[in-house]
């Protein structure tokens, strides 16, 4: 790396040259502070002037000149304060290369050189303290120096405040908010002073963030150091050029106008290193140019280093050395033997194969002997449990017993461990270890890779003559074993970590996983070719030693495109193992593990994906039997697998899971017997995923009572404790039990309802607490609130975009969807999260329409997935049927309720009580003060009139008022405790509620079909179908059902006409609807012929001895009253020609109805079916 206008030939021509002033060489190199000789770099000030970026920010790692080269621009630049004629620091750059350069005819010096107010800044020089807070003491200090270094400069042109803050840090007085704003008021003060912009110079400004990586006090330090280079860099008017550098690349500097050098090819690369020509150049000067081929293998030798074994070789001095006994005592003779053979040759210590045929000879052998040893001593499945398992525990298990086996010396612990674990993988043929060419740069660090045969080649075949007999290549396209998947290459990557002491073991494999978060091996981007990286971080100390692994990802890794087969179960192994379709709810593994140690209970409806999420954090936590290899691809590329260290979690704990969703028992000694059951079935499951044999002989014979279903109700009780103490006090894990209770309120519900919950649960204790230990500590997420999984259960909107374009639904599509579908809510801190879907009729929805063009089906999915008692009882318990709330909500409104968070079991429940049911059970869901007050902004007349429960409200400007003055009052209502918005979500819950309701009312009525006739003879116009079927519809509803006051209103009938309505579905109802002159009552198309309008005007007989005439009379006045008040007015203007009147006057359990057509006289009814009798 040359100049091009260097010429190799200068430094020979030099004394023909005329010598330029010399200043004292030691004297330069101790003022830029270099170790033993200085490498003119001083080309770098002219690039940098020129330079189009005012921020230039370059990447190198230590020890490759970057304190060096800012020393020299500092003294380059910086003027003198006392005496900016004067320039002291000139002299020491006469004799450089930058005295030669010249721009627009003047000399770099003479127009640069001692020109600059010069701020320079090593975060070396800051060192880490035991806290944070005793670092930025240490700073404080730092800056405290760096202000006295400018201590007799004035400030008359700063503020008062400027002023006040310079003495505050002169006499370390700055708190951690100004210190955060010294480095810029510098700055500042030296341009306002001078009248220059200034020379900003930052030397390994990553030190402290680098220090601290491992630290409890990171994330504070990350921050300020954020904040203090933010507080520099966001007012550039003061800098004329800055120079910063570092050891990484982050992203401090990216708000910023700055350009990034990394240490690989790129234009300052020659001032960070030593160029061939700087080579020939110092070993001429120091008289050693004849001594460069023997510099040259040096590095070659450095380089190829791994490809050597370096020992100390015994002699063989007798013959009792070659006896068996002997050689297995002192292997290293072996090495000996070798060369006495002629197979090896030692040179300084290093042995080598002699030639190509010995190194041919030994392959083949040594491959016969490893293939003996891997396959006749399984270590085979040692090996596996690196490449299939990833079993952390089983692998500390064998090297722990290895190392102590072999006796290896504790002064080489790092080299033995490394040795070790080569030697066990290297038995492997299919695959090839790859070392590092520079294996001992880190002391306490040792790296490998292994890599299958078929994935080799993406190593750029770089690596023939690796130290490994197996490295023979293989092309990519050889056929592959079958355990690789043609979609995925991955390759693993250990680091072993030496520690000192064992408690530091697991922050030992957390430093090693860490290191190297880039993966750079060999000048190679690991992420770049292959798709997975499984590491392994072993930290060791001694005879002992710790594995945790993590999964990373390659920067071009994409989970397969997934199949349109749709899947409703709860099963996650089958959307796996068959391939289907299913949504991505991973992040609630995300939040589990960023949360950590807890018990959740979490609560939602049927078929919102309690189980299956359930059975996804099993799949991922827990950790698998010996040889199961299947699964290992489950969970890449899924969100969860997006941060490293969610995946150190993966298949590494002992999960316990228990279902009680299967339970029916009837009785109480059918219900321990099923508990006896599945705890059995536990106990069964776990057994296969230890060594048995391990436990002490009492615990495996209270063992054996648990699994073969033998214990008393003590040891049935604290079983499930019983097993986690098993699973972690003998070791079998390192990490806690994860305890997963699906429908763990099934059995107990089942035990209420069929009456033996008092001796269930006296006799069995069976609660919360009965499974987990610390019970105040569970945290409760329900509908209500649930600031943690708000989006874990049910579909967004997002995720349902990304279903109907999977499945090709037409985007018209979505409104029906979300009508039907949409309208869940769930409760976060004071707001909800809105807009949830029905996951499991979404899914039914796309699995009976992801292959149609047109006529998709929209179906009650949700509703008819299970059986629902609950839903019945509440409404046949509490005539909701009747309710005016409930009928409100029927009516498409949002109401207020009380809703309990916390509800004991009982037969009966109380009003407010139901609420609380009802949405826990999925059929009405929260809403908000702003869906509030809109709908009630919304609300009819009518609604409004049944919630008051006054009398029907004439049309006058008092009772205008009423009504506003009611919707006034609702918005502005303030929610006390425990009351809640609520609303029904959707279509499909609203047509299951009318189903429900429809079959409640089949017990109070002779003859089911006496609504549809009603509704039909309206349609029909068959004035006696009318009348017939409303009175006996009538005589079916109890007097409760009609007054629940002494007097009798309209507004009841009203109510009663409604409910009849909704009921029926009637397409265009409208109630209170102004037109004309007035208000009717009810208004709708006539479903059966088009353009004709049916109004209905409701009046009640005030008499106390009705009869036929005067029910005649009030049918006449409502008529009139349709007509007078032009109510058809509105509907003329929609199209409409032909109107049918109907007045209807109620009276008791009784009615009449009568019917005027367009200008038709009026028609009576020629039966009367009602009855007068008001007792019936």
């Amino acid at each position: 790396m040359k100049r091009s206008n260097e010429n190799e030939n200068d430094f020979i021509s030099e004394n023909n040259e005329k010598k330029r002033k010399i200043i004292d060489e030691n004297e330069l190199i101790k003022k830029f502070l270099c170790s033993n000789f200085y490498i003119d770099k001083t080309l770098l000030i002219k690039d940098f002037i020129e330079d189009k970026s005012s921020i230039i920010r370059v990447i190198t790692p230590s020890g490759y000149g970057k304190t060096v080269n800012l020393n020299m621009l500092r003294y380059f630049f910086e003027m003198n304060y006392k005496d900016e004629n004067n320039n002291e620091n000139k002299k020491f750059f006469e004799n450089l290369n930058i005295a030669k350069e010249t721009k627009d005819g003047e000399s770099y010096i003479d127009l640069y050189q001692g020109k600059f107010p010069v701020v320079y800044i090593n975060f070396d020089d800051i060192y880490l303290k035991k806290s944070f807070d005793e670092t930025i003491e240490n700073f404080k200090r730092f800056v405290q120096k760096l202000y006295s270094y400018y201590g007799n400069i004035k400030n008359e042109n700063l503020s008062d405040y400027e002023k006040e803050m310079i003495k505050n840090f002169k006499n370390c007085k700055a708190n951690i908010y100004d210190l955060k704003v010294s480095i810029g008021i510098l700055c500042n003060w030296l341009y306002n002073t001078f009248k220059k912009k200034i020379i900003l110079l930052i030397d390994n400004y990553d030190s402290l963030i680098l220090d601290s990586l491992n630290t409890p006090f990171f994330n504070d330090l990350y921050s300020f150091n954020q904040e203090l280079l933010s507080n520099i860099f966001q007012k550039k008017r003061y800098i004329f050029k800055s120079f910063i550098t570092g050891k990484i690349d982050v992203q401090f500097f990216k708000p910023f106008d700055s350009f990034n050098y990394l240490l690989a090819n790129n234009k300052y690369n020659k001032y960070f290193s030593v160029t061939d020509l700087e080579l020939q150049k110092l070993l001429f000067e120091f008289k050693l140019e004849n001594k460069s081929e023997k510099f040259e293998n040096y590095y070659m030798d450095y380089l190829l280093q791994n490809g050597f074994i370096e020992k100390s070789i015994p002699k063989l001095l007798e013959f009792e050395m070659l006896k068996k006994e002997y050689i297995n005592n002192n292997r290293d003779i072996i090495w000996t033997l070798f060369i006495k053979f002629g197979y090896l040759i030692i040179d300084n210590n290093k042995l080598k194969i002699k030639n190509k045929e010995i190194k041919e000879f030994i392959k083949i052998k040594f491959s016969n002997w490893k293939d003996n040893l891997y396959n006749n001593f399984k270590y085979s499945e040692i090996i596996d449990l690196f490449i299939k398992n990833y079993d952390e525990e089983k692998i500390q298990e064998f090297l722990e017993n290895s190392i102590n086996k072999e006796n290896y010396s504790p002064n080489e612990d790092l080299n033995n461990w490394y040795a070790l674990i080569y030697s066990l993988l290297s038995l492997n043929n299919q695959y090839v270890i790859v070392t590092k060419n520079n294996y001992s740069e880190r002391n306490n660090i040792r790296e490998l890779l292994y890599v299958h045969k078929d994935y080799l080649d993406r190593l750029n075949n770089n690596y023939e003559n690796n130290n490994n007999s197996n490295s023979n290549n293989s092309n990519e396209s050889n056929k592959k074993n079958d355990q690789f998947s043609p979609y995925l290459s991955e390759i693993f990557y250990i680091t072993i970590n030496i520690v000192h002491k064992e408690c530091e073991f697991e922050e030992g494999c957390i430093q090693a996983l860490d290191d190297n978060e880039k993966f750079l091996f060999n000048g190679l981007e690991l992420k770049n070719i292959y798709n997975k990286i499984i590491k392994f971080g072993i930290s060791v100390c001694g005879n002992k030693c710790e594995v945790i692994y993590e999964i990373n990802y390659g920067n071009k890794f994409k989970r397969k495109e997934m199949a349109t087969k749709v899947y409703c179960g709860e099963n996650y192994d089958d959307l796996y193992e068959k391939g289907y379709y299913f949504i991505d709810k991973t992040r609630m593994i995300n939040k589990l593990i960023e949360k950590g140690n807890a018990v959740y209970l979490i609560t939602r409806p049927k078929r919102f994906g309690k189980s299956l999420n359930l059975k996804m954090i099993q799949k991922f936590f827990e950790k698998r039997t010996k040889g199961d290899s299947k699964g290992n691809d489950v969970f890449d590329g899924l969100e969860v697998s997006k941060d490293r260290k969610n995946m150190r979690e993966c298949h590494k704990y002992p999960v316990i899971y228990l279902n009680f969703k299967d339970n029916q028992s009837k009785t109480y000694e059918s219900a321990i017997m099923y508990l006896k059951s599945k705890i059995s079935s536990q106990f069964k499951y776990q057994r296969k995923k230890i060594d048995f044999k391990k436990l002490d002989t009492s615990d495996q014979k209270l063992w054996n009572k648990i699994e073969n279903e033998e214990e008393d109700m003590n040891k049935l009780n604290e079983s499930i404790h019983f097993l986690c103490q098993c699973l972690i006090e003998k070791k079998f894990y390192k990490r806690k039990c994860i305890v997963l209770n699906d429908e763990y309120d099934k059995i107990i519900i089942n035990s209420f309802e069929n009456g033996y919950y008092e001796t269930f649960i006296g006799c069995l204790g069976l609660e919360l607490k009965t499974f987990y230990s610390g019970l105040n500590n569970i945290h409760e997420h329900t509908l209500l609130s649930d600031h943690l999984f708000y989006d874990c259960y049910g579909f967004t909107e997002s995720e349902l975009k990304k279903i109907l374009s999977h499945f090709e639904i037409p985007s018209e599509e979505e409104n029906k969807i979300k009508k039907d579908y949409d309208g869940y809510s769930c409760g976060y801190g004071n707001r909800i999260i809105k807009n949830l879907y029905n996951p499991y009729s979404i899914m039914k929805f796309i699995s009976n329409n992801k292959n149609k063009k047109d006529d998709r089906l929209f179906k009650n999915y949700w509703f008819n997935s299970e059986s629902d008692t609950v839903l019945n009882k509440i409404i046949k318990k509490n005539e909701f049927s009747f309710k005016k709330d409930f009928l409100s909500l029927l009516y498409g409104n949002v109401i207020i309720v009380e809703i309990k968070k916390i509800l004991t079991l009982k037969k009966n429940y109380l009003k407010d009580e139901v609420w609380t049911v009802l949405l826990h059970s999925g059929y009405i869901t929260l809403s908000d003060k702003e869906g509030y007050k809109q709908n009630i902004k919304e609300m009819d007349d009518q609604i409004i009139k049944l919630l008051l429960g006054e009398s029907k409200l004439n049309e006058n400007d008092v009772n205008e008022d009423l009504i506003k003055k009611y919707k006034n009052n609702q918005s502005n209502k303030h929610l006390d405790n425990n009351m809640y918005y609520i609303k029904i979500p959707n279509n499909e819950i609203f047509n299951c509620f009318i189903a429900k309701l429809k079959e409640s009312l089949k017990n109070k009525i002779k003859d089911d079909n006496y609504i549809n006739n009603f509704i039909n003879g309206l349609f029909n116009k068959d004035i006696d179908t009318i009348n017939s079927n409303l009175n006996d519809y009538l005589t079916c509803l109890s007097q409760y059902h009609l007054f629940a006051n002494e007097k009798e209103y309209e507004n009841v009938y009203q109510v009663l006409l409604m409910q009849i309505f909704i009921f029926c579905k009637i397409y265009g109802l409208s109630a209170e609807e102004n037109s004309g002159l007035g208000r009717y009552d009810f208004g709708f198309p006539n479903r059966n012929k088009e353009k004709e309008y049916i109004l209905i005007e409701v009046k009640t007989c005030k008499s106390e001895n009705c009869d036929d005439n005067l029910l005649h009379k009030e049918c006449e006045n409502a008529i009139n009253q349709i007509i007078e008040k032009k109510y058809k007015m509105k509907h003329e203007k929609n199209g409409y020609s032909t109107f049918i009147n109907y007045g209807i006057a109620f009276w008791k359990k009784t009615c009449r109805i009568e019917m005027k057509i367009n200008d038709n006289e009026i028609e009576d009814p020629s039966k009367k079916n009602y009855n007068n009798d008001s007792n019936n």
